[in-house]
């Protein structure tokens, strides 16, 4: 599980620290550092993951603007795989030039160090503790995903795996294409990649058979899911509608599902997709093109999962129903920024002596007082 995030002189993130538990709701104004915290999750992983160089992940303009500092810092905690993994990053920046390296990379498990980069020097270690290879190594990139796994060094391989397990996106349906070129294994920011995502999770027929089952409960007349080839490589997700009376079953694409229909479809395969994976899953704004009956009962699912540690659940949301909903439990964060100031967090709950819900609390600016 994730436990904790630092950043600083990232945007409006100043010597900023968060810890986290099964689950989080984010909530403050507009503005307040809510997203930035996912960016800035989501920048490790790109960077770490070996998707980005550093001067594409990590450009000069998201230095902090009242800052003159060009050292810019980030840490994860992970707990799991019996101890604590801790993942640092400094990335110094160079304004005159115009260039940024890896000025710091580093990674321990239970505070002894598996990966120790310092200016470009590397040194590996292995799962004993004792010294590794030694070698120079590009500034521009992180050193992980370019290490080979070995029976010595399960420890990092472990790490590795488990950051890819982190999936951070705000559902827009109409960017969704219903056509595939490969599989692709994680989805993008925005969802995008819905259907290249879909298709590698076909290669777990359980998970794809639970899925089924609870869109057969929730989508009225949907009943599977079916590729069909659309050139050399590329293939389009279509779906078949139960038998009707005098017609049989009918197949339409999957663009053809309304936007709500799309983020339903999408907010289920993620919970789906991450049973008994040790998965976190960061989502901005779930409710978004939903009605009210359809977010609540996912929104019972992934809090049931949360709490039987299943899943981890990071959510932005300004929607009344999970504010009422999560708050019963303190598992909010209340997030305030002013302009050139860093962002201060509070951790809030429900409980008060108003009588009134938490969302009208929030929406009269009491519930963090």
């Amino acid at each position: 599980m994730l436990k904790r995030i630092y950043v600083d002189n990232f945007r409006c993130l100043v010597n900023f620290e968060l810890a986290f538990d099964a689950i989080h709701l984010f909530l403050g104004p507009n503005g307040s550092g809510k997203t930035s915290v996912f960016d800035a999750l989501w920048k490790i992983q790109c960077f770490a993951s070996g998707d980005c160089k550093v001067e594409d992940v990590f450009p000069s303009i998201d230095r902090t603007r009242w800052q003159s500092s060009t050292l810019q810092q980030f840490e994860l905690e992970f707990h799991g795989n019996g101890g604590i993994y801790k993942y640092h990053v400094d990335i110094d920046h160079d304004p005159e030039h115009q260039r940024n390296r890896v000025k710091r990379e580093n990674l321990s498990f239970n505070g002894q160090p598996l990966l120790d980069v310092e200016s470009g020097e590397v040194q590996l270690f292995r799962d004993s503790h004792s010294k590794g290879p030694k070698y120079t190594f590009d500034w521009s990139q992180s050193v992980l995903p370019t290490i080979l796994s070995r029976p010595y060094n399960k420890h990092l391989t472990w790490f590795r795996e488990r950051l890819q397990r982190i999936i951070i996106v705000q559902i827009i349906p109409a960017l969704m294409s219903d056509e595939s070129s490969k599989e692709e294994v994680r989805p993008s920011r925005r969802m995008e990649n819905f259907v290249s995502w879909y298709r590698f999770l076909s290669r777990d027929q359980g998970k794809i058979v639970e899925l089924t089952r609870v869109l057969n409960e929730i989508l009225d007349g949907f009943e599977s899911f079916k590729f069909d080839p659309a050139g050399e490589n590329n293939q389009v997700l279509s779906f078949f509608t139960k038998p009707v009376t005098g017609v049989g079953r009918l197949k339409y694409r999957f663009k053809e599902f309304s936007d709500g229909q799309r983020v339903l479809i999408a907010l289920y395969a993620l919970i789906t997709c991450a049973l008994s994976e040790d998965y976190t899953i960061c989502i901005d704004e779930p409710e978004n093109f939903l009605a009210l009956p359809e977010i609540q009962p996912w929104l019972a699912k992934l809090y049931e999962l949360c709490c039987e540690t299943k899943i981890q659940a990071l959510l932005i949301s300004h929607h009344p129903e999970l504010i009422n909903y999560l708050l019963a439990s303190p598992v909010g964060y209340w997030f305030e920024h002013q302009t050139n100031a860093p962002v201060r967090v509070e951790r809030i709950g429900a409980s008060n002596e108003s009588g009134l819900t938490a969302s009208e609390l929030v929406a009269r600016g009491w519930l963090h007082e």
